[in-house]
C-alpha cells in the first residue's frame, strides 16, 4: 500500500481493515492514553493542539475528537498524509468537521511547514500511528526528530512490535482478507520494531525522559518522550 499507484478501491479495503484493527486492538486508545496521561499540563487558556502524522483513514483523530466532544474538552487536530488517495479516504471521514484540518505533506519537512524559527512548537502532542513502519531507518529517526521539534509537550509514537508471535497473529487475523489487507498487513508487521529498535530510534532522536509500553499479545507499542 505504500506505492503511489495503489487503486482507490484497494486503499479503501486495506482501511476498512486498519479501522478494525486501531478500534479493537488499541490504536485511538493508545494516543489517548497519552495525552490524558498529561492531563496536568493542558493550556488553560486555548483549545488542546494535536498533529497526526501519517494519518491515513483519520479514524485516530476522529475517535480523539468524539472523546473530547463527550467530555466538554476544546482540542484541535491537524492530520496530515504524503498519500493523496489516503487523504481522500480521510476527507470522506472526516466530511465538514471543522476541528479536524487535513494538510497534504510529507512527514520530512513538516517542521518547516508548521512551524516558524521564531515561534514555539504548534502542537502540544505529535502523534504518529502505525506510520513509521514505512519508513527507511534513518527516516524514522529523521521523522522522530521533526516530531519533536513541533511538539511542546510529547511525541507519542505507536506502532507494531516485530516478532514470531505477532507474525503468527497478523496471518490468522487476516484470513478470509482480500489479498492487498494480507499482503499489506503482513509486511506491516515484518517491518515493525522490537524494543531495542525502539529504544535505540528514540535515543538518536533525542526525545528525553522516554517511556515505552509494549502490548505483545497485540502486537502493539507505545513510546512517548519529551522534546529536547
Amino acid at each position: 500500500m505504500d506505492a503511489d499507484d495503489v487503486p482507490q478501491d484497494e486503499i479503501d479495503t486495506t482501511f476498512r481493515f486498519i479501522r478494525l484493527v486501531n478500534r479493537w486492538l488499541g490504536g485511538a486508545n493508545a494516543c489517548l492514553r497519552a495525552i490524558r496521561a498529561d492531563r496536568a499540563a493542558w493550556p488553560k487558556d486555548r483549545p488542546l493542539r494535536w498533529l497526526d502524522v501519517g494519518t491515513g483513514a483519520a479514524d485516530i483523530p476522529l475517535a480523539i475528537d468524539r472523546w473530547a466532544t463527550r467530555h466538554g474538552i476544546s482540542i484541535e487536530c491537524v492530520a496530515v498524509d504524503r498519500h493523496a488517495a489516503c487523504l481522500e479516504v480521510a476527507r470522506r471521514a472526516v466530511g465538514s468537521h471543522s476541528r479536524i484540518r487535513l494538510m497534504e505533506a510529507d512527514a520530512l519537512g513538516l517542521d518547516e511547514q508548521l512551524r516558524k524559527p521564531s515561534e514555539p512548537p504548534p502542537f502540544d502532542y505529535v502523534h504518529a500511528g502505525m506510520f513509521l513502519h514505512h519508513l527507511a531507518d534513518e527516516d524514522v529517526i529523521r521523522v522522530l526528530r521533526v516530531m519533536g521539534r513541533l511538539a511542546r509537550r510529547h511525541v507519542i509514537w505507536n506502532d507494531l512490535l516485530r516478532s514470531r508471535w505477532s507474525a503468527l497473529a497478523v496471518r490468522t487475523a487476516t484470513i478470509g482478507q482480500p489479498p492487498i489487507v494480507r499482503d499489506d498487513a503482513t509486511l506491516s508487521v515484518a517491518k515493525g520494531f522490537t524494543p531495542a529498535e525502539v529504544r535505540e530510534a528514540a535515543r538518536w532522536a533525542g526525545l528525553e525522559q522516554v517511556v515505552l509500553r509494549t502490548h505483545p499479545l497485540v502486537g502493539r507499542f507505545v513510546l512517548t518522550g519529551l522534546r529536547p
